[in-house]
């Protein structure tokens, strides 16, 4: 399983970006995947319509999202996060994953669950001015 992030939208003149997320969860069904930063340097960068580095969120929802049997694709997913203030600021994507394997067990003879965490390599984001020439 891997976890992997480009940049598909912002620039250098704006706090916006958004990332395209990818998981491979090497064909296991995901009961639950769930997102946030780390922040390694620089400016602080928030995630999810205003969710600090470190807090998790759910990006995906089983009313959309699901299939037939209720497994959510977790494979592809959009964060949009935005940079407090100007500068530059590396972070990296972590998940917390949970298998429909490690539920199945739990609820068959209570094996505990500890998600698995991912983290992708680091992200460089810049928010800065342009100036007059």
């Amino acid at each position: 399983m891997n976890l992997q992030a480009r940049r598909t939208s912002g620039s250098a003149f704006s706090a916006e970006d958004k990332l395209e997320v990818t998981f491979n969860s090497d064909s296991q069904d995901m009961s639950l995947i769930t997102h946030t930063l780390e922040q390694i340097s620089g400016v602080a960068v928030t995630h999810g319509g205003g969710a600090p580095a470190g807090d998790y969120l759910h990006y995906k929802t089983s009313v959309i999202d699901a299939n037939g049997d209720g497994v959510v694709d977790y494979s592809n997913v959009v964060m949009s996060l935005v940079q407090a203030e100007r500068g530059t600021s590396v972070v990296k994507v972590v998940c917390s994953a949970i298998t429909v394997a490690q539920v199945t067990a739990y609820e068959d003879d209570g094996t505990t669950i500890t998600p698995t965490i991912y983290r992708t390599g680091e992200i460089t984001l810049q928010w800065a001015d342009d100036s007059f020439v």
